[in-house]
């Protein structure tokens, strides 16, 4: 390591000195941690009183430049195998930080252990609004074909009773008034758009995922597909089994 002192130079501590030269002394730190100083400026150069051209110094030894400055060489360049043990101490802990973190990383985590939930009692929760669906989808075909049936009919008999006002003309109008009747009442019983609301509202509550930890709406459409596609939940990653 070779440091330069001078008022250009590398040094600790700053030299304003104007009859000190921009780089008046070379300061080489040997392998034994003494030091060498070297002489580079027409001034002249001072170590411990005597005028040097090279001569070999220690921390303690005081440097003369110029017409007046004067210091110890330890303030003019520190202490660098002070600084270089710190530093190396520092790189040490660094390495040792990123060599814990890497072994942190590389061990194993445990696994966690993975919760099993009996999903029988969904299959009933699926076939109750299944079944209703169905139920309700059944009763209404049948009323718009009672209706259509009766309306279809309404419109032949009403001008056949009123050109020929026979009997049975007179019956077969007064059948589709009924039967146009029968369909009305029956759309008046149908399920409401609030009663189905709330029949998809109790589905939606009880179609969800058994791990009371999680809750979470199950993605499957039916009671099969969450079978046959969906062994576990993709939230909780509980395991689903049937019982």
């Amino acid at each position: 390591m070779e440091i330069i002192i001078g008022r250009k130079g590398n040094q600790q501590t700053p030299i304003t000195d104007p009859t000190v030269s921009r780089e008046h002394c070379k300061v080489t730190m040997n392998g034994d941690g003494s030091f060498t100083i070297e002489n580079l400026s027409d001034y002249g150069t001072k170590v411990d009183g005597r005028n040097i051209i090279r001569s070999s110094a220690n921390l303690h030894s005081r440097i003369q430049l110029g017409n007046s400055f004067s210091a110890t060489l330890v303030e003019l360049i520190g202490n660098p195998a002070a600084s270089q043990q710190n530093a190396g101490n520092q790189n040490a802990s660094i390495s040792q930080s990123v060599t814990n973190s890497f072994n942190n990383q590389s061990q194993p985590k445990p696994k966690e252990e993975v919760q099993t939930f009996n999903i029988s009692h969904l299959k009933k929760v699926w076939e109750d609004y299944n079944n209703t669906n169905i139920e309700v989808a059944e009763k209404q075909r049948r009323i718009n074909l009672t209706r259509t049936a009766f309306a279809i009919l309404t419109m032949f008999t009403v001008p056949i009773a009123f050109f020929f006002q026979t009997p049975w003309a007179y019956l077969l109008t007064a059948i589709g008034i009924l039967g146009n009747i029968y369909s009305f009442i029956g759309l008046k019983n149908a399920e409401s758009p609030s009663e189905r609301q709330r029949r998809q509202d109790a589905f939606d509550d009880a179609w969800v995922c058994p791990n009371p930890k999680c809750g979470h709406s199950l993605m499957a459409k039916n009671y099969k597909l969450l079978v046959r596609n969906f062994q576990a939940c993709p939230y909780c990653k509980s395991k689903y089994v049937e019982k």
